[in-house]
């Protein structure tokens, strides 16, 4: 899924959702999920958590580098997308669930080697973030990561207003179509780090408003 503020617009037809986003995000997005497979997939015997799945983009990528995912997301219409996608590879590496992110806590503490939370986080109340991350931090074994991508404020004045005009005819749009618009996270590595775990990576894209964080669970 994605912050960006036709997001649930798009969801409404997941047919048109990959290239509303690339369009959206002037093509990062491809980069994006590339960098977080790359972070999330150490070994060909990795188990991933995969939050907020969507059409399965990042999925594919986890799966082409031999990673074990259990994939969950509360659009069946999504799910159901992504597992047509993936019907050429193995479907035993990979598990959908039909939930929230707020249910993670029903899943296993410590058995993941990584959790991807990428471009789902910024659709959350600042409250739900906190539960979903420190839930997905619970279910890291040592040594795991967090893999955090999403659309964040950015700390430079010119940058910060960049991304305001050229957000702008989307909220506006976003709101004539679903009543509400999404926000860029104000703090997103100081939110991920929170949880107690070490920060080893940080990446950003599009003048500093999407951003990559990765966090380790010690040994």
């Amino acid at each position: 899924m994605s912050s960006i503020a036709l997001m649930r617009w798009l969801e409404g037809s997941p047919s048109r959702y990959d290239a509303g986003m690339r369009l959206l995000t002037f093509g990062r997005v491809t980069q994006v999920h590339t960098a977080v497979a790359n972070a999330a997939a150490r070994d060909s015997t990795d188990e991933i958590l995969e939050v907020g799945c969507g059409t399965g983009s990042v999925t594919v990528l986890l799966l082409d580098r031999g990673a074990r995912v259990t994939a969950i997301d509360q659009s069946p219409e999504m799910l159901e997308l992504a597992a047509a996608r993936l019907e050429c590879m193995d479907a035993t590496r990979v598990e959908w669930l039909e939930q929230t992110a707020s249910e993670i806590d029903k899943l296993a503490s410590g058995h993941f080697d990584s959790v991807v939370l990428c471009l789902c986080l910024s659709d959350m109340s600042a409250s739900e973030r906190r539960f979903v991350l420190r839930e997905a931090a619970t279910r890291l074994a040592p040594g795991g990561r967090l893999v955090c991508a999403d659309e964040i404020r950015p700390t430079g004045g010119w940058q910060r207003v960049l991304q305001i005009l050229w957000r702008l005819p989307q909220a506006a749009l976003g709101w004539l179509l679903v009543g509400s618009v999404s926000r860029p996270i104000p703090d997103l590595k100081g939110e991920v780090l929170a949880t107690g775990l070490k920060l080893c990576h940080e990446q950003t894209w599009l003048l500093g408003s999407l951003c990559l964080i990765v966090a380790e669970r010690e040994q």
